[in-house]
């Protein structure tokens, strides 16, 4: 969302100043500018300890959806029975399904930044996850695009989403190779989970990016571990990113669960370690999640085909000494 439609966005929820100045994540010089500018447009009426929208503003405004209570349980019990009977993970494609609860929490999370909103336009590179169902689940988007590889996948996606009518488009992609010119450029948001080598992680997010419409306001979600991704492999993602007219605005650390897999002990064992020669007993596998907005001049950039092992490195998990 553009700063202004988020400034007009947040004055649907109050007409305290002060508040909108708290949460509009603008400079306040920047702020009081875009005021003043809206004002002019006739868009809002300031008076002292007040802003408030005009009829035109309202119109425009797009309102914040609010995930909780009532409607966070229906989203709830609506993503389990969709989600009920997908494909098994498949180390083919280095899959590994977030929990349900975290599906819905990084959902939360898009909404709670103010990027799920009624009309966005929302690309998920690679869906093991079900997130676009999900996010299609609460009504919001225009439009959920995902591009995925494994058509267990895409064929699980596309049925689910005509029984419910559901606003999802599926493509088989492999993500190795540019994105159809159609799609670049073309959405508000990304969200993806990238195999986490330096080219697995250069692979989703620069689709991810690829897709992203010109300009500020643009978002982009993915998780990112500790298990599989140093703090090296961070930075230098760090440093690529912020080389463009994008800024990390957020870094959630542990906000992302797995459901076990079957095969992690096996994976486990060949590490040599007894102490993991039992499965585990609740989820253990976790990730960060990571926030990425672009700023002005941003202009979606179009990566070529992607050379290197987008899975395995020394770090993956499935790779230990005894299975090399």
């Amino acid at each position: 969302m553009k700063p202004e439609d988020r400034v007009l966005s947040l004055l649907t929820l109050t007409d305290d100043p002060w508040e909108v100045a708290g949460r509009c994540r603008l400079p306040f010089a920047r702020l009081a500018e875009l005021l003043r500018d809206l004002e002019a447009q006739g868009l809002v009426r300031t008076s002292p300890g007040r802003v408030a929208l005009t009829a035109a503003g309202r119109r425009r405004a797009v309102p914040l959806p609010d995930l909780s209570g009532p409607r966070l349980a229906a989203l709830r019990a609506a993503y389990g029975r969709v989600a009920r009977g997908r494909p098994p993970a498949t180390d083919r494609y280095d899959q590994g399904h977030l929990t349900q609860d975290s599906v819905l929490a990084r959902v939360r999370e898009m909404a709670r930044f103010g990027d799920l909103y009624p009309g966005v336009r929302v690309a998920v590179l690679g869906d093991d996850d079900l997130a676009s169902l999900a996010l299609a689940l609460t009504g919001l988007p225009a439009t959920v695009a995902v591009f995925e590889i494994d058509e267990r996948l895409t064929a699980f996606i596309a049925e689910a989403a005509a029984r419910r009518d559901l606003r999802v488009e599926v493509y088989t992609a492999d993500l190795r190779r540019p994105l159809p010119a159609s799609h670049v450029g073309a959405y508000d948001v990304f969200v993806c989970d990238p195999s986490e080598t330096e080219a697995g992680i250069r692979m989703f997010v620069g689709r991810g990016l690829s897709c992203l419409r010109e300009g500020p306001g643009a978002a982009g979600y993915f998780g990112l571990t500790l298990i599989e991704a140093d703090l090296a492999k961070w930075r230098s993602l760090q440093r690529w990113v912020t080389g463009l007219p994008v800024a990390i605005t957020a870094v959630v650390p542990e906000h992302g669960f797995y459901d076990n897999w079957p095969t992690q002990a096996e994976e486990a064992r060949a590490w040599g370690v007894r102490a993991f020669e039992r499965p585990p007993r609740r989820p253990w596998y976790r990730s960060a999640l990571y926030r990425l907005e672009t700023l002005d001049g941003f202009r979606p950039p179009r990566p070529g085909r992607i050379g290197g092992d987008p899975i395995v490195d020394e770090q993956y998990f499935g790779a230990g000494p005894g299975r090399r």
